[in-house]
């Protein structure tokens, strides 16, 4: 895929109202949606790997089969449901793609808002490699997260606070070139004294995606089982495959939100939009 952006910065340099960002979010979206759509399709790949290998397309064959069988007596005979039995070395082997693939889907979509918003090219290859390149600073990241949020699993109210304290941590590690630690402490920095305004614009975004994500996916089934003449399994991943191609399309909005936020939230504490018209005038290099 062709590079895209290059020349003009996509980010509004001001701060930004709640409309605004919505308005920021989806005119960037539309604008590079082959980009972002083909990015986050290529990060969905491990999951559905993972479900083929676990047998969920036989789960999924096995409900769209039945649907097909209560919908009328033109069913074929004998197209009886079947679940895969998951194949254990198999799933071990996916459980491992995924796990090494989460730095990417941590931060490639990011990579992207990243470059977009300060107008460097960028096409699927470049945000890879841009996101290799923080490899390890995102799994670290990752890990770190991680570690935390077990012990707060039955503490749900201090897991959400702590997670929009934490929210532009991604996109301050990828942008400002900082390991995982200095990522969480810029963005408990940034997010100081915003946390109501980050979360409601974090929880808005999240509801609009799932809204979008919900009726995208509600055509699904029925293609699935308006299909005749196939096993559970093969249905079932026909079903996944097209869930996974949805979730592609929507995926990107809640990480052009946070990348948005990020450089929002640096505009109104740290004059960020000040730099950069000074970079622009001048001639230098965006900072990485």
């Amino acid at each position: 895929m062709s590079a895209a952006g290059g020349t003009e910065p996509l980010l509004r340099l001001r701060p930004l109202g709640l409309g605004e960002i919505l308005d920021e979010i989806f005119r960037v979206y539309r604008r590079h949606f082959g980009l972002l759509w083909a990015v986050a399709l290529v990060l969905s790949v491990p999951g559905f790997l993972l479900q083929v290998a676990s047998g969920s397309t036989g789960a999924f064959g096995s409900l769209s089969a039945a649907a097909r069988i209560m919908a009328g007596p033109a069913a074929p005979a004998g197209q009886a449901p079947l679940v895969a039995t998951p194949n254990l070395g198999l799933l071990a082997l996916a459980y491992l793609v995924v796990l090494a693939a989460l730095p990417f889907t941590t931060g490639a979509i990011c990579r992207v808002g990243i470059d977009l918003a300060l107008g460097r090219p960028v096409s699927v290859g470049s945000a890879l490699a841009g996101t290799a390149q923080r490899y390890w600073a995102l799994l670290g990241l990752v890990l770190l997260l991680g570690v935390v949020a077990v012990p707060l699993v039955f503490c749900f109210p201090v897991a959400i606070w702590l997670f929009v304290r934490w929210a532009v941590a991604v996109p301050a590690l990828l942008a400002e070139g900082v390991g995982p630690l200095r990522a969480l402490g810029r963005s408990w920095t940034l997010t100081s004294g915003s946390w109501w305004r980050a979360f409601g614009i974090l929880l808005l975004v999240s509801l609009l995606q799932f809204a979008i994500s919900l009726a995208l996916s509600l055509f699904t089934l029925p293609i699935g089982v308006a299909i005749p003449f196939l096993s559970s399994v093969l249905r079932g991943a026909i079903l996944v495959g097209l869930s996974t191609a949805v979730s592609a399309v929507v995926a990107p909005v809640v990480y052009l939100c946070v990348v948005l936020l990020y450089f929002d939230l640096r505009i109104r504490r740290e004059s960020f939009d000040l730099d950069q018209m000074a970079r622009q005038t001048t001639g230098w290099p965006p900072p990485t």
